[in-house]
């Protein structure tokens, strides 16, 4: 979502909520209103929020719910999120930027919700939010600070730091989201598998995790729906898409700032599986 002004994103909202309305009056999708699942997609932002919807937009029964991305920061007064995620319906599916919280994990078990957790490179994660705080929303007051250094690196560092209500430090917020990935009731899934051959994954990775997807929600695929299905994933038509490529970190980055970076968030990077 390419957006200067509070213009551009109404006018993407509104063309967003008309294309969920019509796909929601599929047959598919209407069988979906009695016993679909209901499904919570989460990620930390610039982790692959849109492959996720991309996914769940070809797959039978399951229908947007029709709200924007619900976003949940710890610091904040979590119960009117709590009344969102038990408003989700049969057959719908909710996208999410949901730091961990006990209270939200509680609501949507009891809800009988499922909820699927995308997790992605943490260098890739910070290299696409710089691009998106930079060059697609600069409506948000971390434009103006970040844009303020000079250099790539220096902007690099300041998102790493932060600033008090107007950036959270990354190490911070990947730390929030972590809880996450060690839950038994949610199934934690890679960007990096979900992608395929198109954002330079593999295939079988790929269907893998379509199946493992299925499977946590008790939906049924054959292997050419499967296969369906996964054709269409990868789209260069999200809105926030930027290079959607593995590892794009590595091929971007100076020497000095891989080595920085690496140190810099080392932690973090080894928690959630990357080397």
């Amino acid at each position: 979502m390419k957006a200067k002004n509070s213009l551009d994103k109404y006018r993407y909202y509104l063309s967003k909520r008309i294309e969920i309305f019509f796909h929601s009056l599929k047959k598919s999708q209407i069988k979906g209103r009695k016993h679909g699942p209901k499904v919570v997609l989460n990620s930390l932002p610039k982790s692959g929020t849109h492959l996720l919807e991309s996914l769940f937009l070809q797959l039978p029964f399951m229908r947007h719910c029709g709200k924007k991305t619900l976003r949940l920061e710890t610091q904040n007064p979590v119960e009117p999120k709590l009344k969102i995620l038990s408003s989700i319906k049969n057959g719908q599916f909710l996208l999410s930027h949901m730091q961990y919280h006990e209270k939200a994990l509680e609501t949507i078990n009891t809800n009988n919700t499922k909820i699927i957790h995308l997790v992605r490179d943490p260098r890739d994660v910070l290299l696409s939010h710089l691009n998106y705080i930079e060059k697609m929303d600069t409506t948000q007051k971390s434009h103006g600070f970040i844009a303020s250094y000079g250099s790539r690196f220096e902007k690099l560092k300041a998102m790493i730091e932060g600033k008090k209500d107007v950036l959270e430090p990354f190490p911070e917020v990947l730390d929030k989201f972590l809880a996450w990935t060690e839950s038994n009731d949610v199934l934690c899934v890679k960007f990096e598998h979900l992608i395929g051959p198109n954002g330079g994954g593999d295939k079988h990775k790929q269907e893998e995790a379509v199946k493992s997807i299925c499977n946590h929600i008790s939906i049924e695929l054959n292997q050419y729906q499967l296969e369906d299905v996964c054709n269409k994933i990868y789209s260069v038509k999200s809105s926030t898409f930027n290079k959607g490529k593995i590892g794009n970190w590595n091929r971007i980055l100076s020497e000095e700032e891989k080595k920085w970076l690496n140190k810099t968030i080392e932690n973090q990077i080894i928690n959630y599986g990357y080397k």
